[in-house]
Formats: structure tokens, C-alpha cells, sequence
């Protein structure tokens, strides 16, 4: 009979819990599968060759029933093992006797060849047939572990529903999932032992005709024992004082071992495995390439001098360093910094996308420039009142009504006016006034100079003038419009955040549970990177607010709000509880789902801090919005959280968690106290 897959069985009460019951069930359809695949296993008992003949044997022998010799499955390894040795050892013995003869002839060599070919080519085939059939057990094997891990899920669920403050802490979690699995294996080691025992008791009557013999051959050795005592007794009472002192030695260090066994294995659990040389050395090198991107953007003008106009859409550019190192240490554990360079550089390549585009687009600007300021460099043309010039209108006064005067009237663009009508600009020492219009602009020219000759006015050709607003204009200020193409650059970084590239990694669930605990206890050396703003000092994940701060209505809503999301990790450009969230995303959902009415929308902390009014430092309470700059490469407000009071802020670092506000990072980054309506 084959042996039934283990099943856990759970209570009514049990499945009321909606994910314990997910993973029950989850849990059932995977035994049952597995109890299909061993159903479909050969049910013909496999024989050895040495059973076979006998057998045989005796059928021809003496007509007896047919002896079967009853085999377990081997694992596919142990059987190959097995039957190729068996049959290459026969086969060589075999060959070997002949080969010792066959120099004497030629012939008898050949077909000792040949028949080494044709049972090597048997052996192929036989091993061929015996793996299709060992394919069955492979499945069913496959299929009995499948079980096992989704058994260990739900017992795991039906614990965590059991015990809630469990799962608050990664610690408790981890803990609690070792302890599931030794559960689980006591489970069903126990369920195998009550098969081994059942399967004994049939052999019972067999083991009961032996019992005289063994009652007797005990009683002798008895009676040797009881002599060999009497004439050696005081050296068996050396023996047995010596013996009761190592036992005693050996339960002693059991107990520590059990005392101690747990917490040692928490506190490697959590902990970086490589030197601090080679963890800060990685993490060096990683910054590095971060940097190197940096000063690409920087330099993004000087590369390209081509554009007009340079659009950068750029992410934060960091990560957290604690991270790094939690991930390296699950996929390498005591590493060096040389042998992880590869897979920083992939890292790097999944975190960080860069991409550039050009395009070109036309623009009107309208600016105003004030009495005796430059209009800038301007383009000028030149023209007379001959029809070659000015077609039908030759010979007749301007579009202001008055007759064109040489050194003294100039043209606009009828359609697009650089100045108004009658602006009066200076140029090469000339004051010139706008008296008339044109048609012009698409030739790139600003002002159309008026000759007294044709020959005059072709000479000018396209000439760049500065200009001013003339002294003597009516008002203080000129409106000055221009329409110009301009060749545009964008360049784009997006940052997909080290911790979302590590969780699409590919980790076993083993490793995520292990590098989460790394990155929530910093590997229990928190003093690798004293100057990162992850490093929170006072703060974490628990922390209680003071009784007098909740007091006041909004902040209570405000934080109540907020401590839904503590632990929830970094990503990029987040903003919501099903992405997870950024540092201005978190601040901007507290603000506008807490429930006091106000709505920031969506938007950078430079964005939150210019629709806020700043206060003094010395008045900042519970429920503000503290503001800082320079935590990266950009203008402005660069990181912002909620202060919560006592020098504490709750910002979304990695993972969002409470902070001093007053640690040496976060005091050199300081920009601002903002206050909410």
C-alpha cells in the first residue's frame, strides 16, 4: 500500500480566519495531487534479477509458486548506480576472460568486440526503460514536496492568526516559521512511525516463535555478567563515578545549548556575515557608479551644445546602504568587495534607467523690458518704397499713416510684432520709431530698416544690431513679443528604487524573510554608515507618541492615518498603499485620506513646501510638515516627513518609520518648518 501524502486538518474555527482557510485549501488540492501521482505509480511489484531466477527455478523445477521478492523504489541516482554496476561488472568479468585468449585469434577478438558493442547498446536501452519508469516517482516526489511547503504555509497562517503580535515584528515572524517547520516535521515523522509500528505488529506471531531462544541465550549471558562483576567490582566503581561525571558535565552544556541556541540563531540570522572593510567597500563602489551618473546629467549641456533648451526629468538618484548589504549577504554571505562587482553593475543597470529624446517646438514669449534696457540682439533687413520692395503699397505712406523717412522709420512683422506700433529703439546710435509693417518674420528678422534707395536697402542684407528702448518712449516699460523654434534635449532618469529591483530578484522566500530581517536590524551594525539618512536614532518602527500631542484633534487623525503604513518600504515615485509609497507621496496621502478636510493633491516636497506657509523652528509642534534639502541632486525641498513632537519626525525612509529629527544627517539637511491650514 502506498503511503498517503501528510494532510493537515483544521477546525471550523480555524477557517474562519479568511487566509488561514486560503492556505488550507491551497494546502488540501496540493496533497491531493500529490496522492494522485503516487496513485498512478506502477502498481507491479518490482523484482530483483536474482529473484527472477529463482523463481523461475523453481517453477521448472518443482512446480512451486512463483517467489516474489518485494523491492522499494529507489531514487533515480541509487538505481542507476546499482544496475549499471551489476551488469558492467558481469559483462567485464566476461570480456576480461576471453581478452586474456583472443591474441591467438583474430576472429574470436572481433566477436568479443562485437558483442561488447551489441551489450553496451542493451545496457543503453535497459537504463532508458528503467528511467521512463522511475519518471512516475520523480513526479510524485515532486509533487509530495509541493504539499509539504503548502502544509508548512498554512499551519504557518493558522499560527500567525493565533498569535497576532507575532507578525508585528520581523523577528517574531522568522522565528515563528522555524518553529512551524520543526512542528510540521514532528507531524509527520510521527505519522510515519504509526505506520512502522502497524507494519511491525503484523510480523508479531513470527517474532513470538523465537522468543524461547532468545530467553535463553539472555540467561546465560546473565550468568557471565553476574561473575565477571563479583571479581572486577571495584574497578566497574571507578568506572561508573567517572561516568556520572560526564554526564552530568554533558547535561550541563545541553541545557546552555538550549538556553542559548535560539537567540544565537536570531542573532546570526540578522546579522552582515562579511568584514566591514568589504561591506563599506561594496557599498563605496556602488555610490560611485551613482555619482558617475550625477555628473553625467550635469554635464548633460556641455556634451550636447546643439539644443536650445534642455529638459531633465530626473529621480532621486541614492539608495539605501543597509539594503545593499542585507542583499549581497543572503546571496553571498562573507563576501569580499571584488568577487560582488558583477553584480552591483547589474544591480545598478535594473535600478536606473536613462534614456534622451530632441524635438523641436515653437514658442511665443512676451517679456517686459523697461525704459533705456536692451531688447538683446536683434535681427535687421533692409527696404525701400519701390514696388520690388513693397509691391502695390510703393509709393505710399506706411501702416501708421505717415510717409517712411531714411535713418528714422523702421518695420515689424505685421503678424508678429517684436514691439508695438510706434516703440521708438535705438540701434547703432540711431533712434529709430516703428511707423510700418511687414512681412518677415519667417526670415528670422526682427526689424525692417527703411532705405531711400533700393541698391541702399539690398546692400543692408541681414545685419545683428543690439537694441534698446529709446529714453524718450511714453512709458516706463516696452512689451516685447517674440516667436522663436527652439531645438529641445529631454533626458529622462528613473530611479526603480534598490529595494523594488531586489524584491523581482528572484529570492527564494527563505532569502526574502532573511534579507528583510537584515534590512529592519541593519545587520545589527548600524554604525557602518552613521551619515545616511536610514540610519534613525531613537526611532524605528515602534514608538510611542506623547499622550499631550493627541490631544489636538487633526494631528491625532493625522497620525492614526499615518500609522497604517509604518513598515511599508521605499519605492520611487509611490503614492498610494498599493505601490507603496516615496517621501512626499506618504506626507501628501496622510494629508489629504486623514480626514481633516485637506486636499494637497499629489505632488514633489518642493511642490508640498512652496503651497505651505513656513514657520520658526522654535514654534514647531505635532501635525507640522518639516522639510529638508540636498538629501539628493535637485532644487529645493529634497525629502520631507510629518514631526510628531520631541524632536521626532514619521517620514517614508526605508521603510517609512519614525526619526530623530535631530541626528547628525538629518540636522545638516535641515530646510524648513511648514504649517498645515
Amino acid at each position: 500500500m502506498k503511503k498517503q501524502t501528510t494532510k493537515l486538518h483544521f477546525t471550523g474555527e480555524d477557517l474562519r480566519n479568511e487566509s488561514v482557510k486560503k492556505a488550507a485549501e491551497k494546502a488540501e488540492k496540493a496533497a491531493g495531487k500529490a496522492d494522485e501521482a503516487k496513485a498512478r505509480l506502477p502498481s507491479r511489484k518490482l523484482r530483483t534479477k536474482k529473484a527472477s531466477a529463482e523463481a523461475e527455478g523453481a517453477k521448472l523445477r518443482f512446480g512451486k509458486k512463483e517467489i516474489v521478492e518485494e523491492v522499494k523504489a529507489p531514487t533515480a541516482l541509487k538505481q542507476k548506480v546499482i544496475m549499471k554496476g551489476a551488469v558492467f561488472s558481469a559483462t567485464a568479468k566476461a570480456h576480461q576472460e576471453v581478452a586474456e585468449h583472443e591474441d591467438d585469434n583474430v576472429g574470436v577478438q572481433a566477436v568479443n568486440e562485437t558483442e561488447g558493442a551489441v551489450e553496451t547498446a542493451a545496457q543503453t536501452a535497459d537504463t532508458v526503460r528503467y528511467s521512463h519508469k522511475l519518471k512516475a516517482y520523480k513526479q510524485a516526489a515532486k509533487l509530495e514536496s509541493r504539499a509539504d511547503k503548502a502544509n508548512i504555509e498554512a499551519l504557518y497562517k493558522k499560527r500567525m492568526a493565533e498569535n497576532p503580535q507575532a507578525a508585528t515584528n520581523p523577528i517574531s515572524r522568522w522565528r515563528q516559521k522555524q518553529a512551524v517547520k520543526k512542528e510540521y516535521a514532528a507531524i509527520k515523522a510521527g505519522q510515519a512511525s504509526a505506520g512502522t509500528a502497524a507494519a511491525s505488529s503484523v510480523g508479531s506471531s513470527g517474532a513470538a516463535a523465537g522468543a524461547g531462544k532468545a530467553v535463553k541465550e539472555t540467561k546465560d549471558i546473565g550468568t557471565v555478567a553476574a561473575n565477571f562483576i563479583k571479581q572486577h567490582s571495584h574497578i566497574l566503581l571507578v568506572i561508573g563515578g567517572l561516568a556520572m561525571v560526564i554526564v552530568l558535565i554533558s547535561g550541563s552544556l545541553s541545557s546552555c545549548s538550549m538556553l542559548f541556541g535560539g537567540t544565537g540563531n536570531a542573532v546570526i540570522g540578522t546579522s552582515y556575515t562579511a568584514e566591514d572593510e568589504d561591506i563599506r567597500g561594496a557599498d563605496e563602489d556602488y555610490s560611485a557608479m551613482e555619482e558617475a551618473l550625477r555628473e553625467r546629467i550635469r554635464e548633460i549641456e556641455e556634451d550636447n551644445p546643439d539644443y536650445d533648451e534642455y529638459d531633465i526629468d530626473m529621480s532621486e538618484i541614492g539608495h539605501n546602504p543597509y539594503v545593499l548589504a542585507a542583499f549581497l549577504t543572503v546571496l553571498y554571505e562573507d563576501y569580499s568587495r571584488a568577487e560582488v562587482q558583477r553584480t552591483l553593475r547589474e544591480l545598478f543597470a535594473a535600478q536606473y534607467e536613462y534614456s534622451t529624446s530632441h524635438h523641436t517646438e515653437t514658442v511665443t514669449e512676451t517679456r517686459q523690458v523697461r525704459v533705456g534696457e536692451s531688447l538683446g540682439q536683434v535681427v535687421t533687413s533692409g527696404y525701400c518704397n519701390c514696388p520690388i520692395c513693397c509691391g502695390i503699397w510703393s509709393g505710399g505712406p506706411t501702416a501708421s499713416g505717415v510717409y517712411p523717412t531714411a535713418n528714422h522709420t523702421i518695420a515689424v512683422d505685421a503678424y508678429n510684432p517684436f514691439v508695438p506700433m510706434g516703440t521708438k529703439v535705438v540701434m547703432n546710435g540711431v533712434e529709430y520709431t516703428v511707423e510700418d509693417t511687414g512681412n518677415f518674420d519667417r526670415y528670422g528678422v526682427q526689424f525692417d530698416v527703411y532705405y531711400d534707395s533700393h541698391s541702399a536697402a539690398s546692400n543692408h542684407g541681414h545685419q545683428t544690431w543690439e537694441a534698446y528702448v529709446a529714453d524718450d518712449n511714453g512709458s516706463n516699460t516696452v512689451e516685447v513679443t517674440q516667436t522663436i523654434t527652439k531645438r529641445v534635449l529631454t533626458v529622462e532618469i528613473t530611479n526603480h528604487s534598490l529595494e523594488t529591483v531586489i524584491e523581482n530578484w528572484g529570492l527564494t522566500d527563505d532569502q526574502m524573510e532573511r534579507y528583510r530581517l537584515l534590512v529592519q536590524q541593519k545587520g545589527n551594525r548600524d554604525y557602518l554608515f552613521p551619515d545616511s539618512m536610514y540610519v534613525t536614532p531613537g526611532g524605528g518602527i515602534q514608538y510611542t507618541i506623547p499622550g499631550e500631542a493627541l490631544t489636538d484633534e487633526k494631528f491625532a487623525k493625522m497620525i492614526h492615518e499615518a500609522e497604517k503604513y509604518l513598515g511599508y518600504p521605499y519605492v520611487w515615485g509611490g503614492s498610494s498603499p498599493s505601490t507603496s509609497f516615496d517621501c512626499s507621496g506618504f506626507v501628501c496621502w496622510v494629508i489629504n485620506n486623514c480626514g481633516n478636510g485637506w486636499n494637497v493633491g499629489r505632488t514633489t516636497a518642493e511642490g508640498l513646501r512652496q503651497m505651505l506657509p513656513a514657520i520658526p523652528p522654535s514654534e514647531a509642534k505635532p501635525g507640522d510638515i518639516i522639510f529638508f534639502e540636498r538629501t539628493y541632486d535637485t532644487v529645493g525641498a529634497s525629502h520631507v516627513g510629518i514631526y510628531v513632537g520631541d524632536g521626532m519626525m514619521i517620514h517614508c525612509g526605508s521603510p517609512i518609520q519614525y526619526a530623530s529629527v535631530n541626528s547628525d544627517y538629518f540636522r545638516s539637511h535641515f530646510m524648513c518648518y511648514c504649517r498645515l491650514p
